[in-house]
């Protein structure tokens, strides 16, 4: 065996240097990585079980959009995670492909909006991609499940696919561990479990499929690392007894798992977004009800003949909804941020899943008229499973809408304004009757959060003669109030709403039933009968809205307010305004308005009922503020910069972090080395100076062998760095073509000066490791510089050398092997002479 010549002595050969070849090696990069059977069965389990852990995502959004996001950032994380595997590239250069994959291929393979040409990214683009990456799972657990899957949401998708893949192939890639195989595809579908909804995905793919499956990997994988048994014989048994056993654990746990915990009919499903409330305040809104009066006359509003909207494609009578209100204070019914069974208010897209009702499905057409309905309450009808605003002000809109799907009141805190349109397809049910059934199963149990005991008078003599139960005594209720009742609004101006002001607070409503005669519009009528609802035990809510008319016009006179009564199914009963209002022209007498007048005095009444002007009503109420377009500009507010200033920050920001990292990971590994080297025993620290000069060539990706002598690793790093200076000579020669630079020292030389302080005689000189770290930092500059600075630069952001604690010289051990058992006391006589 002929010994290879040193790198100190072949860099000192010859006194010019050949140009490298790069290219030569370009042939075999591309043959390595070319899967073979191994990898190409690692590819076809990992693309499996990537696909099924992404299934869980399916009951998140709406739409088939999210499967091409996700499977196509699948595949792309798994060529990612094999040319990492196989080209052995560190975390960070793996990452940073990562990133650029995601925000290259982001635009036309997921979002597909704002695209130039339809495929090249703008700058637009990559804002959402970084946006959504960010912030955007937040913002996917409160919205309304399933989501629309289109625009920037399926950016999560594409980004779940495009980790795992290149988490679970790179994990199985570069470590043979079996047990560590499992982690990363365990992880992905626990995340997409946990990210979902409480209905399951996909419970036999996700549970018995893809524990068979990973099972099936793992045995693969644990087979490769095992030596034939008898030259090939026993592996058939082996196969038919893991197989026996995967039958057995199956039928085991088809029987048992019935029996553990969690499984009965009346556990829930804990996932994370039920744990989150959506950041959404709707009481900070101001209730429809309360400016009823606007809509009557006489009013200053002159909304009464005007129309407020124009809904188009809706059956003939069926009500348009402005707002439910289910939770009274003591001063106002108003929208609950949750409902009694806990539905909170959650933003939604322009798709809408069904929520099973049942009905006739409309594509209904809704206009604002300039003038008309002002307000930050969508108006809806029936079920909406789709809404998609149009106009100038669509995207606005759009961007923030919130939907109650248990009372289908919907929210655009942006407002509604003259000129403002949508469409809706809704499941419709049948028009409601006029009239109200002698028997409804309604639910009872219900009751109010506020004292409502001044209605028990009112109630005992309106429903007396009433036999049944609470429903039949609130129907006799609301048709006494229709018959005896009268109606204030609608007379000559000062006539009536002088003495009779609008509002429905406790006082208000206290007054109102302790008359004589009941005198009232809308707004008294179903705040009181709702009221009456809740104190007999009826789950009762005020709704307010309007009629349609035959051409699709709703005016002033047509909006009303009703009340719904929840039945035994679930479901909710509307008692139409016209089984409980009393007519129009039911107006009080005069006798009744003195009367009346006599007790309150005469009042001026408050203005109409009409909501303060406000930022969100539209642009033209901000000019009541200072106007902020001519306040001068923070020159150092970054949402202020144009976009493409703002991306230029964010790049620059990135690699001045990119840049503090290595110079600072550069500096700490340098003060590793010199603690090392003045520390310590002195032959432990020839030791330290030696392991450090081994990790920080393995950070230049030379693969240093275990198990053998300090001189037998020098000899390999030695061969490795010429080879690397001169690619197209053979490991054997390569060295003979270096032209050798002044104070060049190989690594060899550094093996021999460590292992004569190691094994010299006495304690060593504590100067001699001083020299000696000297000179093994002259030996790293010199494996440096025949390096690209790609190389170097890679091996500066390498944080492996940091974490170094000793020298392994024989093979890895696994940690349950090296555990031992604590040792028991010897019983009297017992030789203590192990057997």
């Amino acid at each position: 065996m002929t010994d290879q010549p040193s790198l100190a002595t072949a860099l000192r050969g010859g006194e010019k240097r050949r140009p490298r070849r790069r290219a030569a090696d370009a042939p075999s990069v591309w043959r390595s990585l070319v899967p073979g059977r191994d990898a190409s069965v690692d590819l076809a389990f990992a693309l499996v079980l990537g696909s099924i852990a992404l299934l869980g995502m399916r009951t998140g959004f709406l739409g088939v959009e999210w499967v091409v996001a996700a499977w196509s950032g699948l595949v792309l994380g798994l060529v990612v995670g094999h040319v990492a595997g196989t080209l052995r590239w560190m975390a960070l250069t793996t990452f940073a492909v990562l990133v650029a994959i995601y925000f290259l291929l982001g635009g036309p393979l997921a979002m597909r909006d704002n695209l130039l040409a339809g495929f090249v990214p703008t700058g637009q683009t990559f804002v959402d991609l970084a946006t959504w990456a960010v912030t955007g799972w937040k913002k996917w657990l409160t919205l309304l499940p399933p989501v629309d899957a289109r625009g920037p949401v399926l950016a999560l998708p594409w980004l779940a696919g495009l980790l795992g893949g290149a988490t679970i192939l790179g994990f199985a890639r570069r470590w043979a561990n079996v047990p560590l195989t499992a982690v990363a595809p365990l992880a992905l579908l626990a995340g997409s479990i946990a990210l979902g909804t409480t209905q399951p995905a996909a419970l036999l793919v996700q549970g018995v499929g893809f524990a068979a499956v990973l099972v099936a990997w793992l045995v693969v994988r644990a087979h490769r690392t095992r030596p034939p048994v008898q030259n090939g014989a026993g592996r058939g048994v082996r196969f038919a007894t893991a197989g026996v056993l995967a039958v057995i654990a199956l039928v085991a746990g088809a029987f048992a798992g019935p029996l553990l915990p969690g499984t009965s009919a009346a556990a829930t499903r804990e996932v994370v977004r039920e744990r989150l409330v959506p950041p959404f305040d709707v009481s900070q809104f101001a209730s429809p009800l309360p400016g009823y009066r606007q809509y009557t006359e006489p009013n200053d509003a002159k909304l009464y003949d005007q129309v407020v909207l124009r809904v188009t494609g809706l059956p003939a009578g069926t009500p348009v909804r402005f707002a439910t209100l289910d939770r009274y204070d003591g001063l106002v019914w108003g929208a609950a941020d949750r409902t009694a069974d806990g539905t909170p208010f959650q933003q939604v897209g322009s798709r809408i899943a069904p929520t099973g009702a049942e009905g006739r499905e409309v594509d209904v057409d809704v206009t604002v008229p300039d003038g008309g309905y002002r307000s930050v309450w969508l108006p809806t009808v029936g079920d909406p499973t789709r809404i998609q605003f149009a106009g100038p002000r669509a995207t606005d809109l759009a961007d923030a809408l919130w939907l109650n799907t248990a009372t289908d009141t919907a929210v655009v805190p942006a407002g509604l304004l003259g000129g403002d349109s949508y469409r809706m397809t809704a499941l419709v049910p049948p028009t409601p009757a006029t009239t109200l059934p002698e028997d409804l199963d309604v639910r009872t149990g219900a009751s109010s959060a506020v004292d409502t005991d001044f209605l028990d008078a009112k109630i005992d003599a309106l429903t007396s003669r009433a036999e049944g139960g609470p429903w039949s005594k609130l129907r006799a209720f609301a048709t006494a109030m229709r018959t005896e009742g009268t109606y204030t609004d609608g007379g000559t101006p000062n006539s009536f709403e002088k003495v009779y002001l609008p509002g429905h607070a406790v006082s208000r409503l206290t007054r109102f039933a302790g008359s004589s005669k009941l005198a009232g519009n809308d707004e008294q009528y179903a705040a009181t009968l709702a009221l009456v609802g809740q104190r007999l035990g009826i789950p009762s809510r005020v709704v307010m809205g309007g009629i349609p008319q035959a051409g699709g016009e709703i005016r002033g006179k047509d909006v009303h307010a009703w009340v719904e009564v929840q039945l035994d199914d679930g479901t909710w009963f509307p008692m139409d305004y016209r089984s409980f209002v009393p007519s129009r022209d039911k107006t009080p007498s005069e006798q009744q308005l003195k009367t009346e007048e006599q007790k309150v005095g005469a009042q001026v009444p408050p203005p109409a009922g009409v909501s303060p002007p406000s930022v969100l009503q539209g642009p033209d109420q901000a000019q009541n503020a200072t106007d902020v377009t001519k306040r001068k500009k923070n020159p150092f507010d970054v949402t202020a910069w144009p976009l493409w200033l703002q991306v230029l920050a964010g790049v620059a920001a990135l690699l001045l972090l990119v840049a503090l990292y290595v110079v600072v990971l550069r500096l700490l590994k340098a003060r590793r080395r010199r603690r090392h080297a003045s520390l310590g025993p002195v032959p432990g620290r020839a030791a330290w100076v030696w392991r450090d000069l081994v990790a920080e060539s393995r950070s230049l990706g030379v693969a240093v062998p275990r198990g053998v002598t300090r001189r037998e690793q020098a000899h390999g790093i030695d061969a490795a760095v010429a080879l690397r200076s001169v690619p197209e000579a053979e490991p054997g020669e390569a060295a003979a073509y270096a032209a050798a630079p002044e104070g060049a020292v190989a690594v060899s030389e550094v093996a021999a000066s460590v292992d004569a302080v190691v094994f010299g005689p006495g304690d060593g000189d504590p100067e001699a490791t001083t020299a000696l770290h000297a000179q093994a930092e002259a030996a790293r500059t010199t494996m440096r510089a025949g390096l690209s600075r790609w190389a170097r630069l890679r091996s500066d952001a390498d944080p492996r050398p940091l974490w170094v604690q000793r020298e392994r010289t024989g093979p890895r051990v696994r940690w349950w092997r090296r555990l031992r058992l604590p040792s028991l006391p010897r019983r009297r006589g017992e030789d203590p002479t192990p057997a």
